[in-house]
């Protein structure tokens, strides 16, 4: 697609500039504006996208007047321009703004494409759906490939070798030692002589030959023995210390263990969630509710099943995941009999349902209270009564018309997405928080 979404509606018609280049730049202006405010609060996304896929959205939506305001700074003399709010131009700005952030912010992405998914189909585009249309399946293959990442299980798994740096070499050394010659051979002279040394052998090898040899026996070997040991004791190598070299080494390979360990843990991760989702579509067993699904009523089921799912598997996730939902809610018992209910019922459920508190619980931690448009989860996750809610103000904050049906497949996966598309940009809106506390 063209990278600039303000020219096609330009190309369609929708926005009329006149052939003024710089009514056109004071458009661009406010976009990036526009891209400078959702990249500081993510969460914006959802609401930048449903507004933005919406003809009929009042002019005094929070979202319409925050893009006006931008549009004023840019532009002061706008309001000679148009006769009243430019709902058309404001949203073809927003939409530019939302898929220019997309392609720089993943998070920004997978809250667009899930928020378009779910807005579109109920929404009346006209000429502007080949816009939409190339948009979404734009960011989609963006949001599937950082997906694929995260889901592949390769064919090898490679680990790099152990780093190890051997020490030098020691070096082992004995002192020099040298016997006394001379005092060894008197000692010996002494032991055959009996007129030699100190201590002569008293016996003379004549006279008492066998008495003699004893004796010469026993102090030649008095005398070798003395100088082995003498030498022995002098030529001793003092201990050598491998504590440190073996340290070292015992370090190195304990890292490279758990390299090795993590890297099959991170190549099979893909493997084994796969594995964990096929247990829990068989199990059929909500882990929020602690109950079967097939204890619930259909649509409370399904929408348990949409949260259930949601904590299994990571932000980035391909779009193939919700059709996986709709399989898991189409075997429950007597779904097919089902009659597709309206939102505005649904809705009701879920603000009273005891079995889906977990739902409204997840949905007050994900999305603000609703202000102006935003997903379904803002009204279910801070609507205390459910009588208060009735169709105009559903249509208001959430774009969708009482009227709309959903069936139980239907109805988890858009509820998956909005949980999907809340938690992504939640979780960026953490990290900016943070880098700016740094």
């Amino acid at each position: 697609m063209d990278d600039e979404i303000l020219l096609r509606f330009l190309a369609i018609g929708v926005i009329d500039v006149g052939g003024d280049d710089t009514k056109l730049e004071k458009l661009r202006a406010t976009v990036a504006d526009l891209c400078g405010a959702l990249k500081a609060a993510p969460s914006k996304a959802s609401s930048f996208t449903m507004v933005a896929a919406d003809p009929a959205v009042d002019a005094t939506d929070p979202t319409i007047q925050e893009a006006m305001s931008a549009l004023k700074k840019n532009w002061t003399t706008v309001a000679n321009t148009f006769s009243a709010t430019p709902i058309t131009v404001i949203r073809a700005m927003l939409l530019d703004a939302v898929v220019q952030c997309s392609r720089q912010d993943d998070s920004i992405a997978v809250a667009f494409v899930n928020s378009a998914r779910n807005t579109l189909p109920h929404l009346e585009s006209g000429n502007e759906q080949p816009i939409w249309e190339d948009a979404v399946a734009e960011i989609e293959v963006k949001v599937d490939a950082r997906a694929e990442s995260e889901w592949a299980t390769p064919e090898m798994i490679s680990i790099n070798p152990l780093s190890y740096k051997s020490p030098s070499e020691i070096a082992v050394t004995a002192k020099k030692w040298s016997a006394d010659r001379e005092t060894l051979t008197t000692a010996i002279k002494g032991a055959t002589s009996p007129t030699v040394g100190s201590w002569p052998n008293q016996y003379f090898p004549h006279n008492y030959p066998e008495q003699w040899a004893a004796e010469f026996a026993s102090r030649l070997s008095t005398i070798l023995g003395d100088t082995i040991e003498e030498a022995v004791t002098e030529a001793r190598i003092g201990p050598i210390d491998l504590g440190t070299p073996l340290t070292t080494l015992a370090k190195a390979v304990s890292t490279h263990v758990e390299n090795a360990l993590a890297g099959f843990s991170g190549a099979t991760a893909g493997l084994q969630r796969r594995t964990n989702l096929l247990w829990w579509k068989e199990a059929l067993y909500s882990t929020s509710a602690r109950v079967s699904y097939r204890d619930l009523p259909i649509f409370s089921a399904a929408a348990l099943m949409a949260l259930d799912l949601i904590k299994q598997v990571p932000t980035y996730s391909p779009a193939s995941v919700a059709a996986f939902l709709s399989e898991a809610i189409l075997q429950l018992p007597a779904v097919a009999k089902i009659e597709n209910e309206t939102v505005l019922v649904l809705v009701a459920d879920a603000l009273n349902s005891t079995a889906l508190a977990p739902l409204r619980d997840a949905a007050a931690q994900l999305v603000p209270a609703a202000e102006g448009r935003g997903p379904l989860l803002s009204v279910i996750g801070h609507t205390n009564e459910a009588a208060s809610l009735d169709a105009a103000t559903l249509r208001r904050l959430c774009g969708v018309g009482a009227e709309v049906v959903f069936s139980p497949p239907a109805w988890g996966a858009w509820l998956y997405r909005e949980l999907q598309a809340a938690r992504a940009t939640g979780e960026s809106n953490t990290k900016h928080s943070r880098r700016n506390k740094g």
